[in-house]
Protein backbone atom coordinates (compact mmCIF):
# COMPACT_ATOMS: atom_id res chain seq x y z
CA UNK A 1 0.00 0.00 0.00
CA UNK A 2 1.32 3.44 -0.95
CA UNK A 3 0.24 6.63 0.83
CA UNK A 4 0.69 10.18 -0.47
CA UNK A 5 -0.22 13.17 1.70
CA UNK A 6 -1.73 16.12 -0.16
CA UNK A 7 -3.42 19.42 0.56
CA UNK A 8 -7.13 19.25 -0.22
CA UNK A 9 -9.51 22.19 -0.47
CA UNK A 10 -13.24 22.06 0.10
CA UNK A 11 -15.24 24.35 -2.18
CA UNK A 12 -18.98 24.97 -2.17
CA UNK A 13 -20.80 25.05 -5.51
CA UNK A 14 -24.42 25.12 -6.62
CA UNK A 15 -26.03 21.71 -6.87
CA UNK A 16 -27.42 21.91 -10.39
CA UNK A 17 -26.50 20.47 -13.79
CA UNK A 18 -23.25 21.89 -15.12
CA UNK A 19 -21.93 23.41 -11.88
CA UNK A 20 -19.09 20.92 -11.44
CA UNK A 21 -18.12 21.17 -15.11
CA UNK A 22 -18.11 24.97 -14.91
CA UNK A 23 -15.91 24.90 -11.79
CA UNK A 24 -13.44 22.48 -13.42
CA UNK A 25 -13.37 24.48 -16.67
CA UNK A 26 -12.76 27.78 -14.86
CA UNK A 27 -9.95 26.30 -12.80
CA UNK A 28 -8.32 24.80 -15.89
CA UNK A 29 -8.31 28.22 -17.57
CA UNK A 30 -6.18 29.38 -14.63
CA UNK A 31 -3.78 26.48 -15.19
CA UNK A 32 -4.91 24.42 -12.21
CA UNK A 33 -4.23 20.72 -12.70
CA UNK A 34 -5.89 18.29 -10.29
CA UNK A 35 -4.63 15.05 -8.82
CA UNK A 36 -8.15 14.19 -7.71
CA UNK A 37 -11.55 15.50 -6.78
CA UNK A 38 -14.66 14.18 -5.08
CA UNK A 39 -18.01 15.97 -5.36
CA UNK A 40 -21.12 15.50 -3.25
CA UNK A 41 -24.59 16.97 -2.93
CA UNK A 42 -24.98 18.66 0.47
CA UNK A 43 -28.69 19.52 0.30
CA UNK A 44 -30.41 22.89 -0.05
CA UNK A 45 -29.20 23.15 -3.67
CA UNK A 46 -25.55 23.17 -2.54
CA UNK A 47 -22.73 20.87 -3.53
CA UNK A 48 -19.32 20.30 -2.01
CA UNK A 49 -16.17 19.57 -3.99
CA UNK A 50 -12.96 18.32 -2.38
CA UNK A 51 -10.04 18.99 -4.73
CA UNK A 52 -6.40 18.06 -4.57
CA UNK A 53 -4.38 20.20 -6.96
CA UNK A 54 -0.92 19.28 -8.17
CA UNK A 55 0.13 22.77 -7.07
CA UNK A 56 -1.89 23.89 -4.03
CA UNK A 57 -0.67 27.49 -4.30
CA UNK A 58 -1.93 27.74 -7.88
CA UNK A 59 -5.35 26.51 -6.81
CA UNK A 60 -5.41 28.92 -3.86
CA UNK A 61 -4.63 31.84 -6.20
CA UNK A 62 -7.45 30.74 -8.54
CA UNK A 63 -9.90 30.35 -5.63
CA UNK A 64 -9.04 33.80 -4.27
CA UNK A 65 -9.42 35.44 -7.70
CA UNK A 66 -12.73 33.62 -8.29
CA UNK A 67 -14.04 34.59 -4.85
CA UNK A 68 -14.40 30.99 -3.73
CA UNK A 69 -14.32 30.16 -0.04
CA UNK A 70 -11.88 27.27 -0.29
CA UNK A 71 -11.29 25.60 3.07
CA UNK A 72 -8.01 23.64 3.39
CA UNK A 73 -7.87 20.14 4.78
CA UNK A 74 -5.46 17.23 4.61
CA UNK A 75 -5.96 14.41 2.18
CA UNK A 76 -4.27 11.12 1.50
CA UNK A 77 -4.15 9.24 -1.74
CA UNK A 78 -3.91 5.59 -0.80
CA UNK A 79 -3.25 3.03 -3.50
CA UNK A 80 -2.55 -0.64 -3.74
CA UNK A 81 -3.37 -3.98 -5.27
CA UNK A 82 -7.12 -4.55 -5.37
CA UNK A 83 -8.50 -7.38 -3.27
CA UNK A 84 -11.52 -7.99 -1.10
CA UNK A 85 -11.29 -5.85 2.06
CA UNK A 86 -8.40 -3.64 0.89
CA UNK A 87 -10.16 -0.35 1.75
CA UNK A 88 -11.40 -1.66 5.10
CA UNK A 89 -7.87 -2.73 5.99
CA UNK A 90 -6.39 0.62 4.91
CA UNK A 91 -8.85 2.56 7.07
CA UNK A 92 -8.76 0.27 10.13
CA UNK A 93 -6.10 2.29 11.96
CA UNK A 94 -8.08 5.51 11.56
CA UNK A 95 -11.24 3.86 12.91
CA UNK A 96 -9.44 2.28 15.86
CA UNK A 97 -7.88 5.62 16.77
CA UNK A 98 -11.08 7.66 16.50
CA UNK A 99 -10.02 9.68 13.44
CA UNK A 100 -13.00 10.77 11.39
CA UNK A 101 -12.84 11.06 7.64
CA UNK A 102 -14.60 14.15 6.30
CA UNK A 103 -14.74 12.87 2.71
CA UNK A 104 -13.60 9.94 0.69
CA UNK A 105 -13.73 8.41 -2.74
CA UNK A 106 -12.24 5.29 -4.30
CA UNK A 107 -12.12 3.34 -7.52
CA UNK A 108 -10.45 0.30 -8.99
CA UNK A 109 -8.73 0.39 -12.37
CA UNK A 110 -6.82 -2.53 -13.88
CA UNK A 111 -6.55 -4.40 -10.58
CA UNK A 112 -5.32 -1.45 -8.49
CA UNK A 113 -7.33 0.75 -6.16
CA UNK A 114 -6.91 4.48 -5.65
CA UNK A 115 -8.62 6.03 -2.64
CA UNK A 116 -8.84 9.65 -1.53
CA UNK A 117 -9.34 10.07 2.20
CA UNK A 118 -9.78 13.55 3.70
CA UNK A 119 -9.31 14.20 7.41
CA UNK A 120 -9.38 17.28 9.59
CA UNK A 121 -5.97 18.96 9.52
CA UNK A 122 -5.74 18.60 13.32
CA UNK A 123 -5.66 14.80 12.80
CA UNK A 124 -3.24 14.84 9.86
CA UNK A 125 -0.04 13.70 11.61
CA UNK A 126 -1.71 10.81 13.41
CA UNK A 127 -3.61 9.80 10.28
CA UNK A 128 -0.45 9.77 8.19
CA UNK A 129 1.33 7.57 10.70
CA UNK A 130 -1.61 5.16 10.84
CA UNK A 131 -2.04 4.96 7.07
CA UNK A 132 1.65 4.47 6.30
Amino acid sequence: MAVRRITVHCVGIEDKPGSLQKFLAQSSLSGVDFLCFAAFSCGNNRGCVFVGAKEAAKFEAFAKEAGLGAQPATGFIVSGEDRVGAAAEALKGLAENNINGTAGSAMVIDGRYQMLMVVDTADAERAEALLS
